[in-house]
């Protein structure tokens, strides 16, 4: 004790300096402790939330607040806007007509608007109904008469050119193609 009224106010005996380091490292460990609290909370937090990686609508959304999401089940369609494509299926003898690149007028049923397109492939296999077998990665094109040979269809893709802002398209409706004009 004569030894401490000694020392000046401005020092701090070994044993007070050992007690405030082991203070600053327990209270260092209990704000490390805090941020990993944080961090989990934070990515927890993200876990909630959706993000689409595309621009799109969604569509088929039955869910609820309170809803439980399940691995693997989905909970909704998501169309992506930039997808839209048109399929029309030709008589294998208009084929001749038809190459890849050429421009097409795409009329919707929808609103009898007319849209620019262009061919953007040709299907290079179709699934002969003659044969017994099952494949699922050729097109399946059901001919119109099946007692009467007619001529298969091959289907085509065409990519939309421009689509205007006052269009509203919609994924399996039908249209009519004018190829070449």
């Amino acid at each position: 004790a004569n030894r401490r009224r000694h020392l000046s106010q401005n020092f701090i005996s070994a044993e007070e300096l050992d007690t405030a380091n082991l203070n600053v490292k327990a209270m260092q460990a209990s704000v490390d402790a805090a941020q990993a609290t944080l961090k989990q909370a934070q990515w927890q937090l993200a876990q909630t939330e959706i993000r689409a990686p595309v621009s799109g609508w969604v569509t088929n959304l039955t869910t609820r607040i309170g809803d439980y999401a399940d691995t693997g089940k989905p909970l909704f369609a998501l169309v992506d806007s930039h997808s839209f494509y048109v399929i029309g299926y030709f008589e294998e003898t208009k084929l001749r007509h038809i190459r890849e690149g050429a421009p097409a007028q795409i009329t919707l049923y929808s609103d009898n608007k007319t849209l620019q397109g262009h061919v953007s492939s040709i299907g290079r296999a179709i699934y002969d109904q003659s044969v017994e077998s099952d494949s699922s990665l050729i097109p399946d094109v059901k001919p119109n008469v099946p007692w009467v040979r007619l001529a298969q269809r091959v289907p085509v893709r065409f990519a939309l050119d421009k689509v205007p802002g006052d269009v509203t398209l919609v994924s399996g409706t039908t249209c009519s193609i004018a190829v070449g004009q």
